[in-house]
């Protein structure tokens, strides 16, 4: 991954492990590696704020990155967008349980030349199902297809399940059983 997009991985992760904040790759980037290889113009990282001191962490990062990345977007306490290079790096800081654990399940694998912690397909499933785009959609689809057996369905359930309740979206569990059913029928 010798481009503007390994390179902004590259600083943004450097950072990351030299300041001792535990982290994973999400979004297209682990998609590519966990499902259907697809474009992505971005880098999205799930932070841990140590002691949840989320204000300590979004200025460090501001402080290494002071250009930033969406400034016509409204402000998000826990989104840090900043710009290394030409390429957004979205620092996604986490929320206590869930993402914690998302975090600290991350496996390492390569990226480009870089081994780096990236979240595991189940989470990365849980992510995309939460925000519910339509390419978010597709981008699962893609994961149980290429995953299909290996994924861990109880962990699944029960995240997804806990979620829909929660976020009061119960379509979100039946929507990924409909998607589960028509891949593994596709994969047969």
């Amino acid at each position: 991954m010798n481009n503007p997009l390994g390179e902004a991985l590259r600083e943004a992760s450097g950072f990351l492990e030299t300041a001792g904040y535990p982290y994973a790759v999400i979004g297209g980037l682990a998609t590519q590696l966990w499902g259907e290889a697809r474009f992505t113009y971005d880098v999205d990282i799930k932070v841990l704020a140590q002691n949840t001191d989320y204000a300590t962490l979004r200025a460090a990062i501001q402080q290494a990155f002071p250009e930033p990345g969406r400034p016509l977007v409204p402000t998000n306490p826990l989104i840090v967008s900043v710009k290394i290079g030409n390429v957004v790096v979205d620092f996604l800081l986490t929320i206590p349980g869930y993402e914690e654990q998302m975090i600290k399940r991350a496996v390492r694998m390569p990226l480009g030349e870089l081994l780096l912690p990236v979240c595991t397909p189940e989470d990365l499933i849980i992510q995309k199902a939460i925000a519910g785009r339509p390419k978010d959609w597709q981008d699962i689809e893609g994961i149980v297809i290429e995953q299909r057996d290996r994924l861990d369905q109880d962990y699944l359930q029960n995240w997804l399940s806990q979620f829909a309740e929660v976020l009061e979206q119960s379509h979100i569990l039946d929507k990924y059983h409909q998607l589960w059913l028509r891949a593994t029928d596709f994969t047969d």
